[in-house]
């Protein structure tokens, strides 16, 4: 029993260890860039491009920033 498996930062499954996928991806979050890991290329493809298309916080109407 591992309780310390990673997930995929995409899907939430949980990956085996050494069978992870690693890219450092822009957190909307923070300015710099953080280490995420992923089940498959595909997801981690998936979640670089939804994190490049979502707007930032402080742009438009209804912004949770006010």
């Amino acid at each position: 029993m591992n309780i310390f498996k990673k997930k995929c930062e995409y899907c939430k499954e949980k990956v085996e260890k050494g069978e992870e996928v690693f890219r450092d991806v822009k957190d909307p979050l923070y300015a710099g860039t953080k280490k995420r890991a992923f089940c498959c290329e595909g997801h981690a493809d998936s979640y670089e491009l939804e994190v490049k298309n979502k707007k930032s916080c402080g742009t438009g109407s209804g912004s949770c920033c006010g």
